[in-house]
């Protein structure tokens, strides 16, 4: 079994690793050698290669075959075969440097134990650090894995746009052209400056509060035409809150104002009024709540939408007041710079 984020050996980085090690630990392992033996360094030369083959064989097979072994459901199997595999090292180390140097060569079981200590020992820190590595580049893999998985959910979040828009605001427009064409060019031009805003923000994630304000009255715009004055919009804002300076995730408003007028009616002689608050830290869309009298079938996707949108980018949620009387969706404003993904 292999583990999805631990990669072959030998990768390019990997190979970097060891040759930096080695370019280091040779050179002293050879002055080591020259000491003990007392021999020319060109004689000992062997003995530092043999040395370098054999750690770098010994690392692999840690690196590659036990390690995943351990992170798996099968880490005792490893933890059985690994003293087998440092004893084994340990007597192929007595018979290799015994060769080499010229001694005497014995593979009683205390002398196999002591070669898989002195061994463990020449190899230890090359493990060490590609182990770490391995661990770091496990850690980026999950976190990119996650921020595509972000990103991914993202794009099919803000592909959920109500199919009924466009439909319904072209009737309302084909009605204007028969019957007051002067106004049809001033809602067509509103229409169009609302389309640009849904073009030029469809692949951001944040906007700044005033253009989302700014989108807002023209959405209100048309509104109008399609349900005179029976519904009526207030804005309280915040003298304090820099707009520019604040960030919302694009069409919040649309969203909230949208499912205001969807599930609750409203008449010219007693319209419903639908607040929209501005405070530093949040933005707020209550009314009272009325009901239609036929009721408006719906599975709430809108809002859960508003709210996953909300939770990838910020990592905050958007809170929901209600009562049979009142209705209120506050989301947060962010400032500009605290920005991205949260993963």
């Amino acid at each position: 079994m292999r583990l999805s984020g631990v990669r072959r050996w030998a990768t390019g980085s990997d190979k970097k690793l060891v040759g930096g090690y080695w370019a280091v630990v040779a050179p002293v392992l050879l002055l080591q050698y020259v000491a003990d033996t007392g021999w020319d360094w060109w004689r000992v030369l062997p003995v530092v290669a043999v040395t370098v083959l054999l750690d770098t064989a010994m690392v692999a097979v840690l690196v590659e075959r036990f390690l995943p072994l351990f992170l798996s459901r099968n880490w005792w199997r490893g933890l059985a075969q690994l003293p087998v595999l440092l004893l084994l090292s340990g007597g192929l180390y007595l018979l290799l440097y015994g060769s080499l140097l010229g001694h005497r060569i014995d593979l009683s079981g205390g002398r196999i134990v002591l070669g898989a200590v002195a061994h463990a020992k020449s190899y230890g820190l090359l493990a060490v650090l590609l182990t770490g590595k391995r661990y770091v580049n496990l850690q980026h893999t999950l976190l990119r894995t996650r921020q595509a998985q972000t990103e991914s959910e993202l794009r099919n979040l803000k592909a959920q746009l109500d199919p009924h828009f466009l439909f319904n605001n072209l009737n309302v427009l084909r009605g204007l052209i028969q019957h007051d064409p002067a106004e049809a060019h001033e809602f067509l031009n509103r229409f169009a400056s609302l389309y640009r805003f849904l073009i030029r923000y469809k692949e951001e994630d944040v906007v700044p509060l005033s253009e989302e304000l700014q989108f807002v009255q023209e959405y209100i715009y048309l509104l109008r035409h399609r349900f005179g004055a029976a519904y009526d919009f207030r804005e309280e804002i915040t003298p304090t809150a820099r707009l520019r300076q604040l960030l919302v995730v694009p069409g919040t408003l649309q969203l909230l104002v949208e499912n205001a007028i969807k599930h609750n009616a409203g008449d010219e002689e007693n319209p419903l009024v639908i607040t929209i608050a501005v405070t530093a830290v949040a933005l707020t869309v209550s009314h009272p709540r009325r009901p239609k009298l036929t009721a408006v079938e719906s599975m709430g996707t809108g809002l859960d939408n508003l709210r996953e949108r909300y939770r990838l980018l910020f990592s905050c949620g958007i809170e929901v007041a209600q009562s049979p009387v009142f209705f209120a969706v506050t989301v947060p404003v962010v400032p500009l710079g605290q920005t991205g993904p949260a993963v």
